[in-house]
C-alpha cells in the first residue's frame, strides 16, 4: 500500500491565541495505519484550501469546540462556546467537497457535526438543558480517562460502519455538550446512545464518508475495533491513491 495522505484542519485553540493545536492521537492513529497527516492551518487563505485538499488522498475532521449555530439558522445558546467562523468555513468547505469527489473523509466528534451542518442539518447546542439524558455525554463519568467507556452505541447492522465494528453494542467513550438534532439529506444514522443521541452516520453509495460522536482516537492504542476506523479509513485514502 502506497502511504496516503490524509489533511487535517488544525486551528488556533490555545488561549492566548499563538498556537495551532491537534490531539497527537488523531496522528498516532493514523501513522500507525501507514498514512501521512498533512496539517491545513485554518488561517490559510481561502483560494489555497482547494490546493491542498487536491493534494491530499483523504480528510479527516478532528474535534474542538462549538460550530456557529448562525450556520444553522440559530441564535447561539448561552452554553455554547469555542465558536471559531474561520475553522467552520475550511472544514464545511472541505466536507462538501469530499462528499462531491467521492474522497474519503472520517469525521470525529465536532468533525460529525460539522459534516451535518454542511450537508444542510442542525445541532442540539447544549444536551444537559436541551435533551436532559442522563447518560454521560461530556465527561463527566466515574473513572473518567480520555479512554474510558462512557456508554454504549447500537450499531445498524447492514451499515458500513457495521462492516468495520460490527453490528450491536460497542463501548465508547464521551466528550460532548452538543449533538445532531435535523440530520442532513442523505446521511444516514448507524449508530445511537441508549437515550437516542445520534452517534455515528454515512453517506450510502459513497466510499467511506463517516463520522463518529464519540473520540476513536483516544481508545484506538488498546482497542482493536476503534483502530479498525482508521484503519479503514487509511485503506479508502490508499485506494484513492492508487
Amino acid at each position: 500500500m502506497n502511504a496516503p495522505c490524509i489533511l487535517i484542519p488544525i486551528p488556533i485553540q490555545d488561549s492566548e491565541k499563538r498556537r495551532f493545536t491537534l490531539g497527537k492521537n488523531y496522528v498516532n492513529s493514523l501513522v500507525a495505519c501507514g498514512a501521512i497527516p498533512i496539517l491545513l492551518p485554518t488561517v490559510v487563505a481561502p483560494e489555497n484550501w482547494r490546493v491542498m485538499y487536491e493534494s491530499a488522498d483523504g480528510v479527516l475532521l478532528s474535534g474542538g469546540g462549538d460550530v456557529d449555530p448562525a450556520l444553522f439558522g440559530e441564535p447561539a445558546h448561552e452554553k455554547t462556546y469555542g465558536v471559531d467562523r474561520e475553522r467552520d468555513e475550511v472544514e464545511m468547505a472541505l466536507a462538501r467537497w469530499a462528499l462531491q469527489d467521492d474522497k474519503p473523509l472520517f469525521a470525529i466528534c465536532r468533525g460529525i457535526q460539522v459534516m451535518n451542518v454542511a450537508l444542510g442539518g442542525s445541532l442540539i447546542q447544549d444536551l444537559p438543558s436541551q435533551w436532559g439524558s442522563t447518560v454521560p455525554h461530556d465527561g463527566n463519568y466515574s473513572g473518567f480517562e480520555r479512554h474510558a467507556v462512557a456508554h454504549e452505541v447500537c450499531v445498524e447492522p447492514g451499515t458500513h460502519i457495521a462492516q468495520i465494528l460490527g453490528p450491536g453494542n460497542v463501548g465508547v467513550n464521551s466528550f460532548h455538550h452538543q449533538a445532531l438534532k435535523d440530520v442532513a439529506r442523505g446521511l444516514v444514522v448507524t449508530s445511537r446512545a441508549p437515550d437516542g443521541i445520534v452517534e455515528s452516520v454515512e453517506f450510502p453509495g459513497k466510499r467511506h464518508y463517516i463520522g463518529v460522536q464519540w473520540h476513536p482516537e483516544e481508545m484506538a492504542a488498546g482497542r482493536e475495533d476503534m483502530m479498525r476506523l482508521f484503519r479503514a479509513f487509511v485503506e479508502a485514502c490508499a485506494d484513492e491513491r492508487d
